[in-house]
């Protein structure tokens, strides 16, 4: 079982460069403030992502992996990250509204891609 603090710099690591990225190729007009606006609620909305299933399921034991831990919520979350990259931000690239959420989606998925590492993997 990873810690939470394993959980959180990962899903830092992991997410925030693909949201500034994701920014830098489907802005029409790129904006250092605007990124720096996106990074920073994205912070946030990232953080969250990582420790969401942890908060929504306790981690009492290394068993203690339910639907939030399982490999059918990894293909939603990495479906729902993957539309939200190539089909939401570019057709709302200018909102800043797609980015926070793409952010947690990111978040979630660094978590769960974390925890089928492993030794009890996902269920």
């Amino acid at each position: 079982m990873s810690s939470r603090l394993t959980h959180i710099a990962g899903g830092l690591v992991f997410g925030l460069p693909i949201v500034g990225l994701v920014y830098y190729f489907f802005t029409e007009e790129f904006s250092y403030f605007r990124l720096a606006l996106i990074i920073g609620i994205s912070f946030v909305c990232v953080f969250t992502g990582s420790i969401f299933p942890d908060v929504i399921e306790r981690p009492t034991n290394p068993d203690h992996r339910g639907l939030f831990h399982s490999w059918i919520m990894l293909t939603l979350i990495f479906a729902s990250a993957f539309i939200f990259c190539f089909v939401i931000i570019p057709r709302y690239g200018e909102n800043i509204f797609p980015y926070p959420v793409f952010g947690f989606l990111l978040g979630y998925l660094s978590h769960l891609l974390l925890d089928s590492t492993t030794k009890s993997s996902l269920r």
